[in-house]
């Protein structure tokens, strides 16, 4: 039985087979999406920075059902080309799912969702919310070229259909995307509806089920 959120966030527990990878997908998702960013932190001592400079909120409420998705999120192609969200969703009913490479059970869900979401007339994205280490690799410069290699290559392991963008993310900072859209977990996926409204918003791996993805909100049921 799905256990509906009262915000409108699907908090379903996941299959008992996979709750472990779950786990491990949000650890790792959170690793990854911080230890390849620049640290804004107080000092240079490598402290955690306050909740004032990440916005004031450690964990902002995020976008609620009925709330505009803003459009003008960066993204980039797989060729490496910047563009934004509006570009490829605007109008359009869509699903977008956050992921991140860097945990083999958020790279697994696409292929869940891309399979569920099969002729569905909906707009189906992927976008790499984590970026690779470049340290090694020419530096911050090289960071989003090389993350755009890190995507072209799940696309091809994985043999996905569905286009697939980088969007960068700094955890640190007020703008960062999650702090901006307000998710933590990765997989996260919004369903939006054509005027760019959230219709419902789905966070970690999921046993995906009929009605799922049906555009009309339970506030729009109810009228």
């Amino acid at each position: 039985m799905h256990d509906k959120h009262p915000t409108g966030v699907d908090k379903t527990p996941a299959p008992v087979g996979t709750r472990f990878l779950s786990r491990a997908g949000v650890v790792a998702a959170f690793v990854g999406m911080t230890m390849a960013l620049p640290v804004y932190a107080a000092g240079d001592d490598g402290s955690f920075p306050a909740a004032e400079e990440v916005g004031g909120e450690v964990f902002p409420a995020g976008l609620q059902p009925g709330d505009e998705f803003p459009m003008d999120v960066q993204l980039f192609d797989l060729e490496g080309k910047e563009l934004t969200l509006g570009d490829i969703a605007s109008g359009k009913p869509t699903l977008l799912t956050f992921f991140i490479s860097a945990a083999p059970a958020s790279v697994a869900e696409l292929s869940n969702i891309e399979k569920f979401a099969a002729g569905k007339d909906l707009n189906i994205v992927f976008a790499n919310s984590d970026s690779v280490g470049t340290a090694l690799l020419g530096g911050p410069e090289a960071q989003i070229p090389e993350t755009v290699r890190t995507v072209n290559i799940i696309k091809a392991e994985e043999k996905l259909d569905t286009p697939m963008y980088v969007a960068p993310n700094n955890v640190f900072t007020p703008e960062g995307l999650s702090n901006r859209l307000g998710f933590r977990g990765l997989p996260t996926s919004y369903l939006i509806d054509a005027e760019g409204k959230v219709v419902r918003t789905f966070v970690g791996q999921r046993d995906w089920m009929d009605g799922d993805l049906e555009l009309i909100s339970a506030a729009q049921q109810g009228n």
